[in-house]
Parts: C-alpha cells; sequence; structure tokens
C-alpha cells in the first residue's frame, strides 16, 4: 500500500478473481484482514493458505449476501474490527442474463438487481452505525462494462451497476462524516467465472467483443494489479480526497494524475455518470 501502516481490511467476496488476487496482496503487507465468503469449503481452503502472522489478524465469515438477517448479525458480530477499519471493498456481483431486454426473465432480472443494487443498500446501511465515526474510511464498490457506454444484451447487469454507482455518487455528498469516502472501480476485463459464462454466449457477441474478452483474459493479471493500485491511489495522501466517482483501473491515468487534475475532479462531475475524461 502506499502508506506502510497496518490497515484494518474488511473483504466481501474474497474468492473471485478481484476478491482473491486483494486479499492475496493485502496478506503479504501483513495487514489485518476480515473477510466473508458463501461457501464454507472455500473457507477452509482460504484459512490454509493464508495464516496469520503474529502481529496480524485474519478473521474469516460465512454469508449470503443476500440473507439480510444473517448479514446484520455477522456486521454485528464484527463491530469492533469494522469500527476500526480503513478499507471495506465489496467485489461481490452478477452478470445476470444476458440477451435481448424483452426476452428477459424478470425472476432472473430481479435477483441480479437484489444482488448487484439492493445488498449493497443493505450492507452499506449496517456497516455505516460502526463507521460513521471513523477518522479514515474508503469504501469500494465495483462495476464494469456497459455503465458509461451502452452495451446491447446486457441490459440487466448494466442497470443494476449503473444504480449501484448513483448510490456511491450520493452517498460521497450525504456521508455526514467527510473523512468517509466511496469510490467504484471499473475493473476491465479480467479472467473470471463472469468473463467465461459471457464467452459462452458468443451469439449475443459480435466478433470485436469475443477478440476483447480473449484478449482480456490473457491480460487479466496486468488488470488485477492496476485495480491493486488503483486502491493504493485512493488510499494514499494524493487520493484521499478523491469520492464518489467511478474510475477504470484499466483505462484512467490515475498513477500520473497532478494535484491540478485531482483538485478538479474533486470539485466537479467529472468521473461520474455524467463522465467527462478531458482533464
Amino acid at each position: 500500500m502506499a502508506t506502510q501502516k497496518k490497515l484494518n481490511i474488511v473483504i466481501f467476496g474474497a474468492t473471485g478473481s478481484i476478491g482473491y488476487y486483494t486479499l492475496k496482496k493485502f496478506y503479504e503487507n501483513n495487514h489485518n484482514l476480515l473477510l466473508f465468503i458463501k461457501n464454507n469449503k472455500k473457507i477452509k481452503f482460504l484459512k490454509k493458505k493464508f495464516k496469520p502472522s503474529n502481529l496480524q489478524t485474519i478473521k474469516f465469515e460465512n454469508l449470503d449476501i443476500l440473507d439480510k438477517k444473517s448479514l446484520k448479525k455477522k456486521i454485528d458480530k464484527n463491530k469492533n474490527f469494522i469500527k476500526k477499519a480503513n478499507l471495506i471493498i465489496n467485489t461481490i456481483g452478477d452478470q445476470g442474463q444476458i440477451g435481448n431486454f424483452f426476452k428477459l426473465d424478470l425472476k432472473k432480472f430481479d435477483k441480479t438487481f437484489k444482488i448487484n443494487f439492493f445488498s449493497q443498500i443493505f450492507l452499506l446501511r449496517n456497516i455505516y452505525k460502526f463507521i460513521k465515526k471513523n477518522k479514515d474510511t474508503l469504501i469500494i464498490l465495483f462495476a464494469g462494462g456497459g455503465v458509461t457506454s451502452v452495451r446491447r444484451n446486457f441490459s440487466s447487469y448494466s442497470l443494476s451497476k449503473i444504480a449501484s454507482v448513483k448510490l456511491s455518487e450520493i452517498l460521497s455528498h450525504e456521508f455526514n462524516n467527510k473523512n468517509i469516502r466511496i469510490n467504484s472501480i471499473s475493473p476491465g476485463v479480467i479472467d473470471s467465472k463472469m468473463t467465461r459464462l459471457i464467452l459462452g454466449k458468443k451469439k449475443f457477441l459480435d466478433k470485436k467483443e469475443i477478440v476483447k474478452l480473449k484478449k482480456g483474459i490473457l491480460d487479466s493479471k496486468k488488470s488485477l494489479n492496476k485495480v491493486y493500485n488503483l486502491i493504493n491511489f485512493l488510499m494514499s495522501k494524493k487520493g484521499k480526497f478523491v469520492s464518489g466517482k467511478i474510475i477504470s483501473s484499466r483505462w484512467d491515468d490515475f498513477e500520473n494524475w497532478k494535484k491540478k487534475e485531482i483538485k478538479k475532479i474533486k470539485n466537479t462531475d467529472i468521473f461520474t455518470l455524467r463522465r467527462n475524461i478531458n482533464l
């Protein structure tokens, strides 16, 4: 991380491509970790792989993000860790159905919104009571393709993630404590279960999209490292004024932003859903 102090980090969805990669990096830097994971078998695997050092705390919790009672219970149980959290990451997401909007199953459409948007609401409302007095907490959400551009056949995913991004924009203004920041990261194409699911639906993709997805899989390690670097930037002194923004870790040149550019990003609607990247 940009700072060498030990951090308290919470990750929801620590077994997906992004969650696992960031978990590994944070573990290597000896930070304290609270990990929420749906699959008990994966928890057993992670416990064997990531054993805490003498000066490190690692906690594992089994959680279905859609189980509101369990979500509240598990967050309340870990309130002492969350009260000291410097970084909270939610990587949990659902690709949803791929296909023409008018032919989609509305029950599945609803489920995608529950995972990608409404779960964010329940999560943030339960966490906020424990972080509202924190001196410095960054919340990271994720939003992929189709949020800042039109992507045919991906309406359920795109619309649910647009709602999530807008939520982060609103909360960046509503948090009473200005030391709490929230941003969305667009990671680009990475090698994930979601990406391979999309590739399996080739009839809904044009040739350019297929090439882009395959190239993204090949460049996945580079893209994952850029996600980690962007989190570092947002945790640094240089990036601590950025909140309520959606930033592409793959395409936005955040590593070279100057103070003047960061000030403009902070004080305008650049890098929001009214996106303008001409700095």
